[in-house]
């Protein structure tokens, strides 16, 4: 009995770290668009080999399949918010597009994830030091 109390503590303060790990994300929305980042668990931090800064902005190669994205996405430097932990941090939803191979006929339906949100460490060339 002593050991499965011992279980649900730790699971339990695992779930709390999460949720605080998460938590600020809520409340945050696109600078330019002003849709809210994140709608569940649609943020989380990304590798910084998947990142390369230009001069006008990042370029993100997405964490999923090649087939469920483009090779690449381009965030305008005018679209990048602060990260509060110095880590690179994407937020991306599941789309639905429709698209008919040729006028008058049926649509097709496919599916693509799209960033909503990024934030990049601060010190980085797109991001103004406050």
């Amino acid at each position: 009995m002593a050991q499965s109390k011992r279980y649900f503590a730790l699971a339990s303060l695992a779930l709390l770290g999460n949720a605080e790990a998460h938590e600020w994300y809520t409340g945050k929305t696109d600078p330019v668009l002003h849709y809210n980042c994140c709608g569940g668990k649609d943020c989380h931090p990304i590798d910084p080999d998947y990142v390369r800064m230009s001069k006008d902005g990042y370029f993100v190669r997405p964490p999923r399949p090649f087939y469920l994205n483009e090779p690449q996405w381009f965030i305008p430097r005018t679209r990048v918010q602060t990260s509060p932990d110095d880590q690179y941090h994407i937020c991306e939803r599941l789309m639905t597009f429709y698209r008919s191979p040729a006028p008058h006929m049926s649509f097709e339906t496919y599916h693509r994830f799209r960033w909503t949100c990024f934030f990049a460490p601060r010190g980085t060339g797109s991001i103004a030091r406050r």
